[in-house]
Order: C-alpha cells, then sequence, then structure tokens
C-alpha cells in the first residue's frame, strides 16, 4: 500500500505517473516478471519459452539448462510444474530476450530454497542492473547494494555496504 508496484508499474510504462516523469535510456531493454503468472492452459514450459522468445528450442533448452531446467521439465506442462520451477521457467524467458535491466516485483515468492539460491547467484553474476520490489530483507541483503524505501507516496534512498 506505500506504491511499490504502481513505481514498478510506472517504469515499465503501464501506468503514468501524477507528476513528475520517467526518462528511460534510448538503449535500455527492459526484463520484466511480475507476480501474475502469464502461462496458457495446456501449455508445456518448452511451448512457453517458444512463446515468450520467438527463438529456436535448442536456445531455449539452453538457456533453460541455467536454471536447471532439464528436457524432462520442459516437456511438463506449466500447470505441472511447483511454484519455483515455474520462477525458473520465467527468468529463462526473462534471458532470452537479452535484457540489459531487469525489473523483478517480489521474484522470491514461492521459490523452494534450491530455487532461491539459484536466482541469488544468477542475480549476483548478473551484467546488467536491476531493480527489485521485495519483503524479503535477507534476500536483499545479499544481492543489493542500495535500498530505495518507499513510505507515504516519498522514496527514501539508502546506500549499502559492498556486496559479500
Amino acid at each position: 500500500g506505500a506504491g511499490k508496484t504502481t513505481l514498478f508499474r510506472m517504469i515499465i510504462g503501464s501506468e503514468e505517473a501524477d507528476e513528475g516523469s520517467i526518462v528511460r535510456y534510448p538503449q535500455l531493454r527492459l526484463g520484466v516478471i511480475e507476480q501474475q503468472l502469464s502461462f496458457l492452459e495446456d501449455e508445456s514450459a518448452l511451448e512457453y519459452l517458444l512463446r515468450a522468445s520467438r527463438e529456436p528450442s535448442w536456445q531455449c533448452a539452453k538457456i533453460a539448462s541455467r536454471f536447471q531446467l532439464s528436457e524432462n521439465d520442459l516437456s511438463r506442462l506449466t500447470s505441472e510444474l511447483s511454484g519455483g520451477y515455474q520462477m525458473r521457467l520465467k527468468l529463462s524467458a526473462l534471458l532470452l530476450a537479452e535484457p540489459n535491466f531487469l525489473l523483478l516485483d517480489e521474484p522470491t515468492n514461492f521459490l523452494d530454497l534450491s530455487t532461491q539460491l539459484l536466482f541469488e547467484r544468477f542475480l549476483l553474476s548478473y551484467r546488467g542492473g536491476y531493480f527489485i520490489i521485495s519483503h524479503d530483507r535477507e534476500f536483499l541483503k545479499r544481492t543489493c547494494d542500495s535500498t530505495l524505501e518507499v513510505d507515504r507516496g516519498k522514496c527514501f534512498f539508502f546506500p549499502l555496504r559492498a556486496r559479500r
């Protein structure tokens, strides 16, 4: 209720700011994972990646393997996958788009411990920037250099120590 998701929506352009403006660098390629699922009914994991990326199946499988999704996992229906594996699938689709800045809204929701650790390692090695909305303070401490707190429509910036 403080405005975090509204700020997120303004950055991606799905909502307009009441005042001020959002300026985007012309070469910005946003990668977005929102809380809502975007899978179709009766869609396999590989079909989702093909639809989301328009890349060949071999490229989809290659990127999915970075998130430990096997050929067997890719043949399963998305509805049969656990929340953690659905997030792995969404991360794979995100990488296939080759973004240079990630916007992540509560990305650790529904993650099992192994997927969360895999995700943290991914973020720490990611060569672009990212903006995370999360209530998981420990996750933020392990993955972020600074915090922007939103409280009652105002933003407060807190630089943190360097990541471990």
